[in-house]
């Protein structure tokens, strides 16, 4: 399957409130076109970025800013959401340590299952968060080969490097926080904890969503949650097959090192910038291309 009907399906099944976050990668192919297409035997001149280049860098940078924008907010909204249920458990330890404190074994029952929702529905946005800064970068990478490719340009290189070390695609944080809230449902919630890693192995199976579902009885909330990180880690799996090429800007070696991380998410070590990095080691990593010379 194409990346763009990939794209598509994904944006159709994930939260509704999440959708205008994502790359505006259809309209970006429509305007790709708009672009005069560079005769092989009549490459770009060397020098400044062109008037064309200059106004398309421009549109990708108004992307990488939303990117950012809700990359940085929904994360700093999962620290606070995340302490304050590990402050709930703990208040939970005390008051079931002191006598008479709780009217009765249902008072208990009830406030345990509220603190479960909150786990599993914090899980569930926080993987849904890393699958949306990987296929986030993957849409880039496809728009800048073919804005290369229609232009005999070189932009690919310099504006990968520079989406590499924006704060959407630092996930080590949050990855780190994902982490820490399996341990704590595996402690928490052991069955629990088995639905969880359900959801985030790497086969996931179409099939699992209902009877998953009969399984969970979370709420219509954390389960359109659930089916929307489902559907961002069937993306993952969809694009690893994509791409019938292995080279640093292929979907292949993109995802290819990801057998290992369940969630599919990129990190440092697997992105195809280290590898431009490596290959181009005379130039800037962090060179600028959001502001082209005058």
């Amino acid at each position: 399957m194409k990346f763009g009907k990939e794209f598509r399906i994904h944006l159709e099944e994930t939260l509704p409130e999440w959708r205008d976050k994502y790359l505006s990668y259809k309209p970006l192919k429509k305007l790709l076109k708009n672009i005069p297409a560079t005769a092989a035997d009549n490459p770009p001149p060397d020098g400044p970025l062109p008037e064309i280049q200059e106004w398309f860098v421009g549109i990708l940078n108004v992307e990488l800013d939303k990117f950012n924008d809700f990359y940085v907010d929904k994360e700093e909204d999962f620290i606070i959401r995340f302490q304050d249920l590990k402050e709930r458990i703990e208040r939970l330890k005390v008051r079931g340590s002191t006598d008479g404190v709780f009217t009765s074994e249902t008072e208990f029952s009830q406030e345990m299952m509220e603190i479960r929702k909150g786990f599993v529905s914090i899980h569930g946005e926080m993987v849904l968060l890393k699958n949306y800064s990987s296929l986030n970068f993957a849409g880039l990478i496809k728009i800048l080969k073919k804005y290369d490719k229609r232009t005999g340009e070189l932009l690919s290189l310099p504006f990968t490097q520079l989406a590499f070390h924006q704060p959407f695609f630092t996930i080590e944080p949050l990855t780190r926080l994902v982490r820490e809230c399996e341990a704590n449902l595996e402690v928490l919630f052991p069955l629990e904890a088995e639905v969880v890693e359900s959801v985030t192995v790497q086969n996931v199976q179409t099939e699992q969503t209902g009877a998953d579902k009969s399984s969970m009885p979370l709420g219509e909330e954390t389960m359109d949650i659930y089916r929307s990180t489902l559907a961002a880690i069937k993306a993952i799996q969809g694009l690893k097959k994509a791409s019938s090429t292995y080279n640093p800007m292929s979907l292949s070696y993109l995802f290819g090192n990801q057998d290992n991380d369940s969630t599919g998410a990129l990190t440092e070590e697997n992105s195809p910038s280290e590898s431009f990095l490596n290959l181009h080691k005379g130039e800037d990593a962090n060179e600028d291309v959001r502001s082209p010379p005058k």
